[in-house]
């Protein structure tokens, strides 16, 4: 029941066209010293005893201070930005939350959260201090747990503080699109087709092997023949290797992206140009470069059946 007011009213606040306003409620542990004032005040008014209704007002006091306490412990905040980390499925990344302060006394157990069905944090119930004097960035820890795009419209931001009698928070607009990329798993599920470029130099790099009949005497390694008097060949590598052309025609579909998604890390490390074909829908041209890995990636994490 509680968990459906919290989610009623979030609902509420985020259709609200108002900018970040301020919303309280009591908790559960509110509504219980709510009962419980009742209680004395009614126990103290039957029975005629003054040290019963001193206890009720001095708890009432109390109740109506942590409300004032809850409300100011919030007030005056602003995220200035949120920045959402690139993302794999079942890998996590660190949310980057910028926030400044009109309040001189500072912030205290600010839990931020957001909704989405993509992206989890780890640990929901971890709240951060925040500094008035500068500006204070909250890392948070989270995770990818489905591939494709999501946009995070808002960040919620609540506060308990200081006794847990009242849930305040409040809610900015950021409106973010965050990119889940599929998990990197080496299941060699996909096809890779090799592309033979018509020019191609041969490098400084070579191997050292047998002299085989039909060899070039321009490979002949002399020196060794010298040394050893045996005939050895030069092999000469090439001085790049051939572009390769990763293609999703298998399912499950799924399985084969988390094929494709790490055959094309490894490529990128051992700078080796590599292209994207997923069935008929989307060709990309072999390339190896940061911003090339990026748009393969965000062809992977968007494409549909």
């Amino acid at each position: 029941m509680v968990n459906w007011f919290k989610n009623y009213f979030y609902q509420r606040a985020s259709n609200s066209k108002r900018v970040h306003p301020i919303y309280i409620l009591p908790t559960l542990d509110g509504l219980k010293v709510v009962g419980l004032n009742l209680i004395l005040l009614i126990m103290g008014l039957v029975y005629a005893n003054n040290y019963v209704l001193l206890f009720n007002f001095i708890l009432f006091c109390l109740f109506l201070g942590s409300m004032f306490y809850t409300h100011f412990n919030l007030s005056g905040l602003t995220l200035n930005s949120a920045q959402f980390p690139p993302l794999f499925v079942n890998e996590n990344g660190v949310l980057n939350l910028n926030f400044t302060s009109t309040n001189a006394q500072g912030h205290y157990f600010i839990r931020p959260s957001f909704k989405s069905s993509r992206i989890k944090i780890n640990e929901p119930q971890t709240t951060f201090p925040i500094s008035s004097k500068e500006s204070t960035t909250v890392k948070i820890s989270v995770q990818g747990l489905k591939r494709g795009q999501e946009n995070i419209q808002t960040i919620y931001i609540e506060t308990l503080f200081p006794f847990n009698f009242f849930r305040c928070f409040t809610f900015f607009r950021i409106d973010q699109n965050c990119l889940i990329y599929p998990e990197r798993s080496d299941l060699r599920l996909h096809d890779e087709v090799e592309l033979i470029e018509e020019s191609r130099e041969e490098g400084d790099d070579f191997i050292i092997r047998e002299y085989q009949v039909g060899d070039s005497l321009k490979r002949i390694d002399w020196k060794k023949l010298a040394q050893t008097n045996r005939w050895y060949t030069r092999q000469f590598q090439s001085a790049k290797p051939n572009p390769i052309l990763l293609v999703l025609d298998k399912t499950p579909l799924e399985e084969t992206l988390k094929s494709i998604c790490f055959s094309m890390h490894i490529l990128h490390q051992q700078n080796i140009k590599y292209g994207l074909k997923l069935e008929q829908k989307i060709l990309i041209s072999p390339e190896n470069s940061p911003r090339h890995l990026n748009d393969c990636l965000r062809e992977l994490a968007r494409y549909e059946t």
